[in-house]
């Protein structure tokens, strides 16, 4: 993971938690009405999402980290011992998948006997975009009822 997306990562939760945070404390120790009886609540409820927002970008962090470094380690090579001395080849070559009569080379078009050409494909998905998605399709759809529909 490149070190500017985990630092664009912990400015963006550490600003907001720490908004929230000093909004909270501004809160509480500013002028208020004499009978303003959420004032109070309304400071602590601040202080207490700003440290869950930190709490939450840490661990997510935490957690994107970790995923890196299993990732990383599922990639390495993994070579087992061999039990035996080693084979012959087989009669129809080493570069050939498959066994005769439908022989068929990596890379080749496909044959008379079917089938097609072999084909490499990687896909990097994270366990995180998932989740991420929903919850930002969830924040969009509440963010454009809010300020979007009728009043």
């Amino acid at each position: 993971m490149p070190v500017r997306e985990i630092a664009g990562k912990t400015i963006g939760f550490g600003l907001v938690a720490l908004a929230l945070i000093v909004g909270g404390i501004l809160d509480l120790i500013g002028g208020h009405v004499y009978n303003d009886y959420l004032n109070a609540a309304t400071g602590i409820i601040l202080i207490l999402m700003g440290l869950a927002t930190g709490g939450l970008g840490t661990f997510l962090i935490v957690g994107i980290l970790y995923e890196e470094r299993l990732r990383r380690r599922e990639e390495q090579v993994h070579v087992t011992p061999r039990g035996s001395p080693p084979a012959p080849p087989p009669p129809w070559g080493m570069a050939d998948v498959g066994k005769p009569p439908g022989v068929m080379r990596v890379g080749d078009a496909a044959t008379a006997h079917g089938g097609g050409s072999p084909r490499v494909m990687s896909v990097v998905v994270s366990n995180l975009d998932a989740p991420m998605l929903i919850v930002g399709l969830l924040a969009w759809t509440i963010l454009a009822l809010v300020l979007f529909a009728p009043h």
